[in-house]
């Protein structure tokens, strides 16, 4: 039987309650357990925030297995596509997280809090401008 995403997760927290692990990772103790139970899975920050306490790598953490690599052809698009990917990157993306990162911030929490912002934002200006009625 294949080990799954959740058991994985159960078996690192074994000396920790889902309460404590929960609050570590700050997510509910609900959404810890539906992972557990494999009824949901962590997004990819929560992955690392996960694989960084418990000092493992994301690939054993999603049960990633050397007999699970890319064919040659597939190795040769993704290589392909890196470089694309890396040329449409951002710069000042860059900057936020280089400097996230200077002031000790978790650049997950810095883009969280731009998401937040950008949020409100709409919201006032939905305020500002009511809709007009014809």
């Amino acid at each position: 039987m294949e080990t799954t995403l959740g058991d994985r997760i159960k078996q690192l927290r074994s000396e920790l309650t889902q309460e404590a692990l929960a609050t570590i990772l700050q997510v509910d103790r609900s959404t810890l357990a539906s992972w557990e139970i494999n009824r949901r899975e962590p997004d990819i920050a929560t992955l690392r925030r996960i694989a960084s306490y418990f000092k493992v790598s994301i690939d054993w953490l999603v049960g990633f297995d050397a007999e699970d690599s890319l064919s040659s052809d597939q190795e040769n698009c993704v290589r392909e596509s890196i470089p694309s990917y890396q040329a449409s990157t951002d710069k000042r993306w860059k900057k936020v997280i280089t400097l996230a990162e200077q002031y000790g911030f978790d650049p997950d929490l810095v883009c969280h809090i731009l998401e937040l912002n950008v949020k409100l934002t709409l919201s006032l200006k939905k305020d500002c401008h009511p809709k007009k009625k014809f």
